[in-house]
């Protein structure tokens, strides 16, 4: 996204983005940076999350269709910076790509525990194996 966002830039595109990452002390381009770029209501970075939605709706499905998941979370910065609200969106563009079986369509949502959750299933499944 930073590439694609610098390129435009280069070539004249109007954005925030870039005023806002020096604002922050950011040498890159972070999913806040382009959360309060999308409340400001830079056309650039809603474009940038409109792709990047667009681009995981099929892959999501794909992968939803071969593992037969009961829900999807979409954790990672955006997924907690934007909440679920990016997450339904993610739930429509996955749903032209999904096998259905009859069944409900599958959830999606977004993750609930921030940047801890990696460090925090590390620490679930550590204990579920000390306890088995």
């Amino acid at each position: 996204m930073e590439r694609r966002a610098r390129e435009r830039a280069d070539k004249g595109e109007k954005t925030s983005l870039f005023t806002l990452m020096k604002k922050a002390g950011r040498t890159r381009l972070t999913s806040g940076v382009i959360a309060r770029a999308l409340d400001q209501g830079d056309r650039l970075a809603n474009e940038l999350i409109n792709d990047a939605i667009r681009a995981a709706g099929p892959v999501i499905a794909s992968a939803v269709n071969v593992l037969d998941v009961d829900v999807v979370v979409i954790g990672g910065g955006l997924g907690s910076r934007l909440g679920q609200p990016f997450a339904r969106r993610i739930h429509r563009a996955m749903q032209p790509h999904l096998f259905h079986d009859g069944r409900q369509s599958i959830p999606v949502v977004a993750a609930g525990l921030g940047d801890l959750s990696g460090a925090l299933g590390g620490v679930v499944l550590a204990a579920e194996r000390a306890v088995s």
